[in-house]
């Protein structure tokens, strides 16, 4: 094909209009065609969240509580809170700005975790998990709404309903309970998941890496 000829060609003559159409009245007007990549939209990264804390059944008052939220920019946002009299602490809702999502390939989650930190080192985990979205999930507004935290209580992996796929359950870890949508699946001890709750009863389990059935 000549020069010529291509430049006749209609389909050259449609993209060149396209381009046109897209480049012109951005040169014209002095904007930035990339600007939309910079522009920040919001990321939701926790909701307001409400406990209590005991210990063998008495609230624990003048106890730090740390949030500690994690995009995947890599920042750990913290927050800390003292419980009062009656072992009450209260996060308010979460929200920040970021330019990530924009990026054609982006993976965005929001790692949760609400803790106490404790003076040998040790955490005691009150609520862990990893919200696959930055947008609000109604599950994890209505887990986080109340926390009841026994001192006393293992550290537990749980399930909660997932209202987008309800052959997926959505997951946790905390040593706080639930009287709703609560089924605890295993024990973590020393950062591991070691032993397996059967049908959420405490009262049945197996340790995972011998299949012995235990009682703690």
């Amino acid at each position: 094909m000549s020069k010529s000829s291509f430049f006749y060609n209609p389909r050259f003559i449609i993209l060149f209009i396209i381009a046109c159409a897209i480049i012109f009245p951005a040169v014209s007007q002095g904007a930035d065609m990339f600007s939309w990549f910079r522009k920040k939209k919001e990321v939701f990264l926790s909701p307001e969240v409400n406990g209590v804390v005991t210990k063998n059944g008495t609230p624990i008052a003048d106890l730090e509580i740390i949030r500690a939220l994690t995009y995947i920019d890599g920042v750990e946002r913290r927050d800390t809170v003292i419980t009062d009299e009656e072992g009450h602490f209260h996060f308010p809702k979460k929200i920040i700005f970021s330019s990530i999502p924009n990026k054609l390939i982006s993976e965005d989650r929001v790692h949760q975790k609400i803790v106490i930190e404790q003076n040998d080192n040790s955490i005691i985990g009150l609520w862990g998990a990893t919200q696959p979205d930055i947008y609000e999930i109604p599950e994890y507004t209505d887990k986080l709404k109340f926390l009841n935290c026994e001192l006393t209580n293992p550290l537990v992996r749980f399930e909660f309903k997932n209202n987008i796929n309800k052959h997926l359950n959505r997951v946790a870890t905390s040593i706080c309970r639930w009287e709703e949508d609560y089924i605890p699946t295993y024990i973590i001890e020393n950062g591991e998941a070691k032993y397996k709750i059967h049908d959420g009863n405490f009262k049945i389990l197996t340790d995972r890496f011998t299949g012995k059935r235990v009682e703690l």
